[in-house]
């Protein structure tokens, strides 16, 4: 189908579609999150434990992302979106129903399979969709959308609970699911496949076996100990498997993802960028509701209303880089949205003890500013640059970069920030003076983690 004979109109009621598969994806995660403590007390689980409730969906997600690229490749990205909104359905109905931990967790899996053959495809198909100045102003808005999921979720899940309980979180995915299945049906167009090849089944299996063990290895190792027999054993097999998916993608006539995708400089960079970007931005994200409940005193709707600048910053600033992306190197604006990421975590890492709410929001708008800039012109710059048979992959993979940082910045920041409060602790410092040690630390990393991806990006052709 020739979506280039489409009206500007029909393309953008099509993004519309995929743009609610992506809003429900954020919406979704923020909402889960609010309904834990609820969820630990009916389960009578520890934190520990519940916390597998958010890691099974991220550990999914990422693990099979360019699984679905590559099916997206080979076969309809149409039906492929739409069967991650049925998929994703199917989880949020099994969530609402679960009466025990082991079945709220295969419940979170199945719906991290549905997100991932949902943003495995999204942006493989807005990139199919828009050329030329239009691609950045939708990937400007996808942004927004992602920033508004956030910034609906927290709010929208705590009335739910409050009236009817932690099952409605789950449950108000269920029509928002049935409506955009309905839609996409009869809007979404059914490309073909551009070139036909076969499914690498083991290759897909080793590349995701290696994800799995590393990722998990790195969400659970400051728990379980980063010298246990378990989390060492994870790493060793992840490095086994790593071997046997590097071994088969050079001898296989139909590699699962084709190395030589790295070949492109603007790939390659974004990739890594892409990566570097969401480790920084991810370094704060769970610390900082820490600093303000033990260090400021805060009470949970306090921190909630605190951290709203940062989704409205990150709209904003998304649909300003999009709208620029025409008239700008992508280079250039990228590296705008580093010096940002770089100013806000080194606000943090000097936040000190007794900050006032004015130092607190800015760094917050300085950080959303950084983090809606930097992302639409990778995303749209990555994607670009993509080989036609090759763009559910290509999509997949930066999307698999985004979900690496995500996971990589939370865990060695925790990681650093609880060595050196521990180290500050066994030297004869206080409880706070501590704290705010090892928060300076784990912010110091992100702030070098946006130094690098800064200079890449300025570097990038």
């Amino acid at each position: 189908m020739n979506i280039g004979k489409f009206k500007l109109s029909r393309k953008w009621t099509i993004f519309s579609v995929t743009a609610n598969g992506t809003f429900m994806s954020t919406l979704s995660a923020g909402i889960v999150n609010i309904a834990l403590p609820t969820m630990s007390a009916q389960f009578q689980v520890d934190l520990d434990h519940i916390q597998l409730v958010v890691s099974m969906y991220l550990l999914v997600l990422t693990c099979l992302l360019p699984v679905f690229g590559k099916l997206s490749d080979l076969y309809s990205r149409k039906w492929m979106y739409l069967g991650g909104f049925i998929v994703f359905g199917v989880g949020a109905l099994m969530g609402a129903v679960s009466k025990s931990l082991g079945m709220m967790l295969l419940a979170r899996a199945v719906q991290g399979i549905g997100s991932s053959a949902m943003m495995a495809t999204s942006q493989a198909l807005i990139a199919q969709i828009f050329h030329g100045k239009s691609r950045g102003k939708a990937f400007g808005a996808i942004g927004a959308v992602v920033a508004c999921g956030s910034l609906a979720g927290p709010a929208i899940g705590g009335a739910l609970i409050q009236l009817w309980g932690w099952p409605s979180v789950f449950w108000v995915s269920v029509p928002i699911c049935i409506i955009g299945v309905w839609r996409g049906i009869y809007i979404i167009p059914r490309f073909k496949a551009v070139k036909k090849a076969k499914m690498d089944w083991y290759g897909a299996l080793c590349y995701s076996l290696t994800s799995f063990a590393f990722l998990y290895a790195l969400n659970t190792g400051s728990a379980s100990g980063w010298g246990s027999a378990k989390i060492l054993t994870c790493f060793a097999l992840s490095v086994v498997f790593f071997i046997l998916f590097l071994r088969r993608e050079r001898t296989s006539r139909s590699p699962f993802i084709g190395l030589d995708i790295f070949n492109i400089p603007a790939i390659s960079y974004g990739i890594i960028v892409a990566v570097l970007g969401f480790m920084s931005l991810f370094t704060n994200s769970v610390l900082l509701p820490f600093y303000l409940t033990d260090i400021m005193h805060m009470d949970p709707i306090k921190i909630g209303a605190l951290m709203l600048p940062f989704p409205l910053t990150l709209a904003a600033a998304s649909a300003v880089s999009g709208a620029l992306c025409a008239r700008w190197p992508a280079r250039i604006i990228t590296t705008v949205g580093f010096v940002f990421l770089f100013v806000s975590t080194l606000m943090f890492a000097f936040i000190g003890t007794s900050p006032s709410i004015s130092y607190i929001i800015l760094a917050q708008l300085v950080m959303g500013a950084g983090s809606g800039t930097f992302q639409v012109p990778n995303n749209n710059t990555v994607v670009s640059a993509a080989p036609k048979e090759k763009l559910g992959v290509v999509a997949s993979v930066n999307a698999l970069a985004r979900n690496a940082g995500m996971i990589m910045g939370i865990a060695l920041s925790v990681a650093i920030f609880t060595l050196v409060r521990k180290y500050a602790a066994a030297q004869g410092m206080e409880t706070v003076p501590a704290f705010i040690r090892g928060y300076m630390a784990a912010m110091t990393f992100g702030a070098l983690c946006a130094l690098a991806g800064g200079i890449l990006s300025a570097k990038r052709d």
